[in-house]
């Protein structure tokens, strides 16, 4: 075993992802100062959507790891419980943004769109500049 807690793969994707994440959480909370002050609601919601985004990032990437090693049936099962899985977590995000009043449900739920952003932009940039 090499002591490693993700694969290579997760690695590389989480370090393109959560320094773009985080640099949108800063970005959107600096807009917010504007609008709604200072306070901890919108900081709290932001860094909980980005850390339920990390979660269910991560659960993707080993649940297609272990997919691709199996026979399609089981594949196919192990995929679907892994969007249930993900779709839970995201639901008792979006509840706890609901439930708790020290946290945003809307700051919460933006960071859920940061993969879609971050790899479309990128993608944009690759195909500019070749």
């Amino acid at each position: 075993m090499s002591g490693r807690v993700f694969s290579e793969m997760i690695t590389r994707e989480l370090k393109f992802l959560l320094p773009r994440a985080l640099i949108l959480d800063a970005a959107l909370y600096l807009i917010t100062l504007i609008a709604y002050g200072s306070g901890l609601k919108i900081p709290l919601g932001l860094l909980a959507g980005t850390a339920v985004m990390s979660l269910n990032f991560i659960i993707l990437g080993k649940s297609s790891e272990l997919a691709v090693e199996l026979p399609v049936g089981r594949a196919k099962g192990l995929m679907f419980g892994s969007y249930l899985l993900r779709l839970f977590i995201v639901g008792l995000l979006f509840y706890a943004g609901v439930k708790l009043p020290q946290m945003d449900l809307i700051a919460a739920a933006v960071p859920q769109l940061y993969p879609k952003l971050a790899y479309t932009f990128n993608a944009m940039i690759k195909k500019k500049g070749r």
